[in-house]
C-alpha cells in the first residue's frame, strides 16, 4: 500500500492555534504601535505649523489660518484639511491676528490615538487630559463647545494647568 503525502486534520489544528497565539501577542502589541506613531505624527503636525505660522507672520505681520497657510504653500494638502495620520488638526478661534491656537485630536479616542495635544505661538506644545470622544467637527475652524468640540480646547493652555501639561519631544 502506497503511503499518501500530506498533512493530517490535527497538524493543521496545531499550525493554526500556533498561529493564533502569536496573533494574539502581536496585535495589541501592533495597535500600540500605530497610536504612538498617530500621536507622534500630530506633534509633528503642530511643530509644523508653528514653523508655518511664524513665515506667515514674518511675511504678512499677522497670524494666517490654515487657509491662508495652504494658500502660501506653507503647509499641505491634508493638514489644511484638518486630518492627517489619525488626528484631527484644528485652529480654535482666539478672536485675534496676532495669537493662535491649533489642537489635535485622535479621529477615534482610544484607537487612532489616546492623547490630545495644542500648540500657542509661544512655541509650547501641550498635552491635554480630558475626554474628546463627542467631537464632530468636520473642519479645521473649531469653536470650543460647538461640534462636540471640549471646551477644554482654549486659548490660554499656559493657565490651565490641570488640563494642560507641557511637553518636551
Amino acid at each position: 500500500m502506497r503511503k499518501k503525502k500530506g498533512f493530517t486534520l490535527v497538524e493543521l489544528m496545531i499550525v493554526l492555534a500556533i498561529i493564533a497565539i502569536i496573533a494574539a501577542f502581536a496585535i495589541p502589541n501592533l495597535m500600540k504601535s500605530r497610536m504612538s506613531a498617530n500621536e507622534t505624527s500630530a506633534v509633528g503636525s503642530l511643530r509644523a505649523l508653528m514653523s508655518s505660522e511664524e513665515t506667515y507672520q514674518n511675511r504678512f505681520g499677522m497670524y494666517g489660518t490654515l487657509e491662508q497657510l495652504s494658500a502660501e504653500k506653507l503647509i499641505d494638502a491634508s493638514l489644511a484639511a484638518g486630518q492627517k495620520s489619525g488626528y484631527k488638526i484644528g485652529r480654535i478661534d482666539t478672536g485675534s491676528n496676532y495669537a493662535y491656537t491649533f489642537a489635535a485630536a485622535p479621529v477615534d479616542d482610544g484607537k487612532s490615538g489616546q492623547k490630545k495635544y495644542c500648540i500657542t505661538q509661544q512655541g509650547t506644545i501641550y498635552e491635554g487630559n480630558f475626554d474628546s470622544k463627542g467631537m464632530t467637527v468636520t473642519t479645521p475652524n473649531w469653536t470650543p463647545g460647538t461640534d462636540g468640540v471640549p471646551t477644554e480646547f482654549t486659548t490660554a493652555p499656559e493657565e490651565h494647568s490641570d488640563v494642560w501639561t507641557p511637553i518636551n519631544q
